[in-house]
């Protein structure tokens, strides 16, 4: 029996001395991932004050070799993304280490962040490569889905000064609908309020409701005009009257508003009746 035994593992012996080094130790690998959950996409946080934006992306790298690690890195974009994506073209991960890191977004500029779709994804793709010099100079890769979210910013702007006017008559005021926003927006809801002459009355705000306005001062666009009227009873007295007109945006139901003081000159039957 203990012959056998002896004769046994001269075999094994001679049978693992046949095989090649590669075949006997399975060399551990290597991984990265994102640090979220990405399969969904990244809606970027663009500031909509400025029309910028700045936003780091993270993955991690999981080296499973008992030496050091060294990848070169390399990032991908469309040529017309409306942003720029830095990263280090090679990082470092320590033996049996786990280790993060960021891709750095920016915005190209104001315009070309406002002028791209809205809601429009892009790839961006991060290709890892192992240093030929530490390893098998083995690739992997991870995309992600970026897109810049629909901003809507709605809002009316008086075209010119208001003419004054008599009491009993009417004018008309260009009132110009302005999208500050990065999609195309409607008016949903129309209103105007007038103080200090009650017997001022707005009308043409109906026409307003429903009234699409593109994205304003994108690819020439430009804002929407519209005109109001106003009317005053022959009995107003000579008053400066304070107009508001307020729009509310069918994108994200937010109303703005505009304000403008108009005078009303009294009519003869007007000033009779003081």
């Amino acid at each position: 029996m203990r012959l056998s035994a002896v004769v046994l593992s001269l075999v094994l012996l001679l049978s693992m001395s046949s095989m090649p080094a590669s075949a006997q130790f399975d060399t551990p690998s290597w991984e990265i991932g994102w640090e979220e959950d990405l399969d969904e996409g990244l809606v970027l946080n663009v500031d909509a004050s400025r029309w910028t934006l700045r936003q780091s992306i993270e993955f991690w790298v999981s080296n499973n070799r008992p030496v050091d690690l060294t990848l070169e890195l390399e990032l991908d974009l469309p040529d017309d993304a409306p942003v720029e994506v830095e990263v280090d073209e090679s990082i470092s991960i320590g033996a049996n280490a786990n280790e993060s890191f960021e891709i750095i977004v920016t915005g190209v500029g104001p315009d070309e962040i406002r002028a791209y779709a809205a809601a429009s994804a892009f790839t961006l793709t991060l290709t890892a490569s192992e240093a030929s010099q530490t390893g098998s100079g083995s690739t992997q890769e991870l995309d992600v889905d970026l897109e810049t979210p629909r901003i809507h910013r709605l809002s009316p702007v008086l075209g010119s000064a208001p003419q004054n006017f008599d009491a009993g008559t009417w004018t008309e005021v260009e009132v110009l609908l302005h999208n500050d926003g990065n999609a195309r927006d409607a008016v949903s809801v129309a209103e105007a309020e007038v103080r200090s002459c009650p017997q001022l009355a707005v009308t043409g705000l109906e026409e307003m409701e429903g009234v699409v306005v593109e994205p304003t001062d994108v690819a020439g666009r430009e804002p929407v005009p519209v005109t109001l009227r106003l009317e005053s009873s022959s009995s107003q007295q000579s008053r400066t009257c304070e107009v508001t007109i307020s729009v509310t945006s069918e994108g994200d139901g937010t109303t703005r508003s505009m304000t403008f003081d108009i005078d009303v000159v009294a009519s003869e039957i007007g000033r009779a009746h003081v």
